[in-house]
């Protein structure tokens, strides 16, 4: 096996040092480097999600977050990101399913227009 890995020099706080030390006991990951090299993965993986989706950062309240836990705690979701998409997806059908899909607010070239020059009904 090939290493492409490069080595990059970085200098943290000891009291960050020591709650990595922590983390990786508790894991059990074999080295500090990997420790930190996994949570380099969940950030970037955070904060570069596929092109594709698109992140939403909503700040709970303490309740609203609990309430949250709970509820998958009951088994009732696989976890509480997972219960919050599955919320706004049901919001979004009911609010489809009440109003009908959007009204288009812009005419696009060759439409048709009525006398009073807005798009026929």
């Amino acid at each position: 096996m090939v290493d492409t890995s490069e080595r990059v020099t970085v200098r943290i706080p000891q009291e960050l040092l020591e709650k990595l030390r922590h983390l990786q006991q508790a894991k059990g990951t074999p080295t500090i480097s990997d420790t930190i090299r996994e949570g380099l993965e969940q950030y970037l993986a955070l904060n570069l999600p596929p092109q594709n989706i698109r992140k939403v950062v909503v700040e709970l309240s303490r309740q609203d977050n609990n309430r949250l836990e709970e509820f998958v705690r009951e088994g009732n979701s696989v976890s509480v990101d997972d219960a919050v998409r599955s919320a706004v997806r049901e919001y979004i059908r009911s609010r489809i399913e009440q109003f009908g899909p959007p009204a288009r607010t812009h005419r696009r070239e060759g439409d048709p227009l009525t006398a009073e020059g807005s798009p026929p009904p």
